[in-house]
């Protein structure tokens, strides 16, 4: 008796087939470990609810935040003396310049 070893996979196109059959069951079963702890776990954040009264709060702890922000200053550096500040920008052109008037040639 001759000892034969019989592959199942002696096909390719069989071969490929049962690699794309394990791997697409492999990522139903992950995809449904997934759903299946997210509906388990309930709320996936800490976040309170959303009433009235804390929205008023949020708004009001929003309104402290913008005032301290425009409290602070524009140009810190600027304040320590480490880099220039952009002062008011003065336009030239409206400001008229007394100019002496010209002084005429000794040629003419």
């Amino acid at each position: 008796m001759a000892d034969t070893i019989v592959d199942d996979f002696s096909d390719p196109g069989q071969e490929r087939a049962n690699r794309v059959r394990i791997g697409i069951t492999g990522l139903a079963t992950i995809v449904l470990i997934v759903l299946l702890a997210a509906t388990f776990s309930g709320t996936a954040s800490n976040e309170p609810e959303l009433t009235p009264e804390g929205i008023a709060e949020q708004a009001a702890q929003d309104e402290n935040a913008l005032t301290a922000a425009e409290e602070q200053p524009q140009e810190p550096l600027a304040e320590l003396g480490v880099a220039p500040g952009t002062g008011p920008v003065e336009n030239p052109v409206d400001d008229p310049v007394d100019e002496p008037p010209p002084a005429e040639s000794p040629d003419s």
